[in-house]
Formats: structure tokens, C-alpha cells, sequence
């Protein structure tokens, strides 16, 4: 029985794990993203994430997709124009602090979890 119970919270620490990643990734995102805000030639990054079998998240980092913004087009804007915004940057920074302290409140919980399932079966 304890066996079963181990899986259990050796799983909710797994989901939680890949939760502190991904968010890990997002501020890494974010950041690197507010501090290149003025530069023209910066390709701005985001994060990919998907399901993970079993539960959890994969994340990987990837180029951000920009808004159609072509200097040459008719009505386009001559000046050149920065490829972070950044008031969304300060935004996605704050939301992956959240996730991150979400996540870590997760993993704590689940190591609780079994701490005290393991006293009470010892």
C-alpha cells in the first residue's frame, strides 16, 4: 500500500517539478526580453509548453513570433521600432513569478505529503 501512495506523491512532485521549470523558463523569457527592450536587432523569446504524458508540463525556450512589422510597407513606420514590448514583458515576468511560487508551494506541499505518510506507516 505504501508503494502505491509513493507513486502518487513521487508523481505530484514530478508535476510540480516541471511546473518550477517552466516557470523558471518564462522569467528566464521575460527577462532576457526587458533588458533587450530598446534594441532593434534583438529576437525576442517566449516559451513553448506542452502536456507531458502523466502528467506535468514541458517547456522549452523559442523564438517569440513578432507582430507583422515591415519598415518598408507603405503605411509602415519609418523610425525603427524595438521588437520587445514591454509593458507585456513586465507583465509575463510578474505571471511567471507567480507560476514559479505557485509550483514551489506545490512541491513543498507533496514532500509534506509523504513525510507524513511515511511517519504514519512507520
Amino acid at each position: 500500500m505504501l508503494a502505491a501512495h509513493h507513486g502518487a506523491m513521487d508523481q505530484a512532485g514530478n508535476i510540480a517539478l516541471s511546473g518550477l521549470h517552466a516557470a523558471s523558463l518564462r522569467l528566464e523569457a521575460a527577462a532576457s526580453n526587458i533588458v533587450n527592450s530598446d534594441s532593434n536587432t534583438y529576437q525576442p523569446v517566449s516559451v513553448s509548453q506542452s502536456p507531458s504524458p502523466g502528467g506535468g508540463v514541458s517547456a522549452s525556450l523559442q523564438p517569440a513570433s513578432l507582430l507583422a512589422y515591415d519598415p518598408a510597407a507603405p503605411y509602415g513606420n519609418l523610425q525603427t521600432q524595438p521588437n520587445v514590448d514591454l509593458p507585456s514583458g513586465l507583465v509575463n515576468l510578474k505571471l511567471a513569478e507567480h507560476d514559479f511560487r505557485a509550483s514551489l508551494l506545490a512541491y513543498k506541499t507533496s514532500a509534506e505529503m509523504f513525510k507524513t505518510l511515511l511517519n504514519a506507516t512507520a
